[in-house]
């Protein structure tokens, strides 16, 4: 079964739904994720559900392991994306 972090509180169905298909572990609070906390979470992922705030970049992909195969933002932008680290990947 596919691992997912989820950063923050979203709706609960979004929750539900990912469940279904997945072992979620989600930060449960309005409050950014401490960095450090991130860190130690995504290792071992296949996903990561994040917001903005979370910064996505090469120190993260390489916590996360060679497994991570899909990131997602809740997010208007991707300024806190780093492509190039994806692409690379």
């Amino acid at each position: 079964m596919a691992k997912v972090l989820v950063t923050r509180n979203v709706p609960q169905q979004a929750i539900e739904r990912m469940r279904g298909a997945c072992d979620v572990r989600q930060w449960e609070s309005d409050v950014p994720i401490p960095r450090n906390v991130l860190l130690e979470w995504v290792q071992g992922v296949d996903g990561v559900y994040c917001l903005l705030t979370e910064r996505i970049d090469a120190e993260l992909l390489d916590a996360a392991g060679s497994q991570l195969k899909v990131v997602s933002t809740v997010s208007v932008g991707y300024d806190h994306v780093d492509l190039p680290a994806l692409r690379a990947r």
